[in-house]
């Protein structure tokens, strides 16, 4: 029986090979060159997928194979072949990159009719909050927030630095209420607090956020948590995010101002 790794079998798949491939061509690596029935037989696999198997590696240059005597006969290649399929899915992301822009311009037009129309979208959990905030990312010029310091715990630290780095890459100014007199450091993308990011303090005697509320484009958010259990909300309206703007806007003229202590977002009121 041929023996085989599960931790290279899980290397293996990142750069393009099924499990089942990998399965085949860790077989081939560790015992040289066998026949279908052989590596059928090692593996406990049917001759048939081993052959469909064997065919798709070769076409991905892992694989050569010879007729001998007995029979095809099939030889793992130089693992250095994986180096060029780690090339060829660089082009394939590079080619994606290079495409996005026009696939979003014509899914934009054919979802035209659909935008002109309201619409709510309910999400929960940890995944629909992360999807919640990242959809606010693409927010243009600048985004508004009612913002509850816990809902912060629910999301990996990573994630929010991206979504921070995408505000800076758009350029998107970020104006923030809050009920807390002084944070923490709380970020490592000093370009987004020194130059995108504000915040003021609102007493929460006179107004206190149990939700976090965010408005941007033609889009009004909220998210919230009951014992643990995160649930989202977005509603897309024009005038009702038109509205809740302009409430936004009224609060933080009366909000007062904090200092910002330094460049990782550390701050207490002026």
């Amino acid at each position: 029986m041929f023996s085989r790794s599960d931790n290279l079998l899980s290397l293996l798949q990142p750069f393009g090979l099924t499990e089942e491939e990998s399965a085949v061509y860790l077989c081939l690596i560790e015992n040289g060159t066998k026949s279908a029935l052989e590596i059928s037989r090692g593996l406990k696999m049917g001759r048939t997928k081993v052959y469909r198997l064997v065919n798709q590696l070769i076409q991905k240059g892992l694989v050569t194979q010879a007729f001998e005597e007995l029979g095809f006969k099939f030889t793992a290649g130089s693992y250095q072949q994986l180096e060029l399929l780690l090339k060829q899915r660089e082009h394939e992301v590079e080619t994606l990159k290079n495409t996005l822009p026009s696939v979003f311009q014509q899914l934009s037009t054919l979802s035209m009719a659909s935008r002109e129309n309201s619409k709510v979208l309910y999400y929960k959990g940890v995944e629909g909050l992360e999807q919640v905030t990242w959809n606010s990312s693409k927010a243009k010029d600048k985004l508004r927030i009612f913002e509850i310091v816990d809902m912060s715990a629910f999301l990996d630290y990573g994630f929010c630095e991206k979504v921070r780095q995408e505000f800076v890459k758009n350029n998107v100014k970020v104006f923030e209420l809050s009920n807390e007199k002084h944070m923490a450091p709380w970020t490592k993308v000093s370009t987004f607090v020194t130059d995108l990011w504000q915040c003021r303090y609102i007493d929460p005697k006179e107004l206190e956020m149990r939700f976090e509320l965010v408005i941007y484009n033609n889009v009004y958010a909220m998210y919230g948590y009951k014992e643990k259990d995160i649930f989202c909300v977005e509603v897309y309206n024009d005038d009702l995010a038109f509205m809740q703007k302009q409430l936004f806007d009224h609060m933080w003229a009366h909000a007062r101002k904090t200092k910002v202590l330094s460049a990782s977002g550390e701050t207490i009121l002026a």
